[in-house]
């Protein structure tokens, strides 16, 4: 409780009721200010702040949150497999049953998720999702013009990416230890891909690298609009221009909208309600807490879910890279979520 701090004369018996005052406060959390002052049993103000007494419980909590959201997102791949449709139609149809989804969440919720838009979060929000679907599109398609190898490698770089935007467009001071995490986890992706990356067509190395920075973008304005809207309010903007944005791209292809079997549109509606209702849209609420950096940092954390259920349901089993890649990415991932966790106590204990 290193929060608290008695005013009280050291004469009085402050001291032994110091511990009921710091029961008091806690047990009062949802009715008091983030900071402010409390009058303790002997009479005299006690400081306190609500911040620093929910950081440890609360950080928990939403690193929890975290973890789901990567167990929950790391099935993408194996639906998408298990889906026989193109791409980019799944891409679509996830957006649409994630949108539909988030919209009757926010219905039921009387639509006060909406309440906190302005015309400014409107116009970033559907921006953000933008850039989902530019994410989305370049770099499913870079697939079919450089290596899967390539194409991973390059992609997974996001987080570099949204350090760097998030110092340029957020004013956020990133520590060197922060690259360090990151570099660990990126290492894991290179040793993932068998530490053997292929000469591609460039034109197909530059969609995963424009992939790579709209999802940085992404996050970099979802952290932006999570300041003020609510987690609801926002993927529900998101999602559904992302999914116009998605079903424009498929007719301008020509990649078919219709004619799927009946399992591969079960397996899009699963892709919709598991790796975006539940993992993207706990990705989004973490933005309220955590940098872009962090966020995207743990998203490497992904394709070691994605492998280990590929071996149970495609019998594809991972290789000797894979299970020595996976050890430095959840490695690099814990690392940057404990600092960003230190960093947030040390902030709520300097208020």
């Amino acid at each position: 409780m290193a929060a608290i701090s008695d005013r009280c004369s050291p004469k009085a018996n402050c001291t032994q009721q110091k511990h009921k005052t710091n029961l008091f406060i806690k047990s009062q959390l949802l009715f008091i200010p983030l900071r402010g002052t409390a009058i303790g049993d002997c009479g005299h103000p006690v400081m306190f702040s609500v911040g620093t007494l929910m950081a440890s419980s609360h950080s928990r909590y939403s690193i929890l949150l975290l973890v789901v959201a990567i167990l929950a997102v790391g099935p993408a791949a194996v639906l998408i497999r298990l889906a026989d449709a193109p791409p980019i139609s799944v891409a679509f149809y996830r957006l649409v049953t994630a949108s539909i989804t988030i919209g009757g969440i926010v219905v039921a919720r009387g639509g006060r998720d909406l309440l906190g838009l302005d015309r400014r979060s409107l116009w970033l929000s559907i921006g953000s999702g933008a850039l989902l679907a530019l994410h989305f599109g370049s770099w499913i398609s870079s697939l079919d013009h450089t290596s899967v190898a390539n194409s991973v490698l390059i992609v997974t770089t996001q987080p570099v990416f949204a350090a760097l935007l998030g110092v340029w467009f957020l004013k956020e001071r990133v520590k060197g230890a922060v690259f360090g995490a990151i570099g660990l986890a990126l290492a894991g992706s290179v040793i993932i891909s068998g530490g053997n990356p292929q000469i591609g067509g460039w034109y197909g190395d530059l969609l995963a690298l424009i992939g790579a920075v709209m999802a940085a973008a992404y996050l970099i304005v979802g952290r932006k609009v999570r300041r003020t809207v609510t987690t609801f309010g926002y993927v529900l903007i998101a999602y559904t221009t992302a999914a116009v944005v998605l079903g424009i791209w498929a007719v301008a292809i020509d990649s078919p909208l219709t004619g799927f079997p009946a399992d591969s549109w079960m397996w899009m509606i699963l892709a919709g309600l598991g790796p975006s209702v539940i993992g993207h849209t706990l990705y989004n609420r973490a933005l309220k807490e955590f940098s872009a950096h962090t966020v995207s940092t743990t998203i490497l954390g992904e394709p070691v879910v994605a492998t280990a259920l590929a071996a149970v349901v495609l019998a594809e089993y991972p290789s000797p890279w894979a299970l020595i890649g996976a050890i430095p990415i959840l490695v690099g991932v814990i690392w940057a979520i404990r600092l960003e966790r230190s960093e947030r106590i040390g902030i709520d204990q300097a208020i």
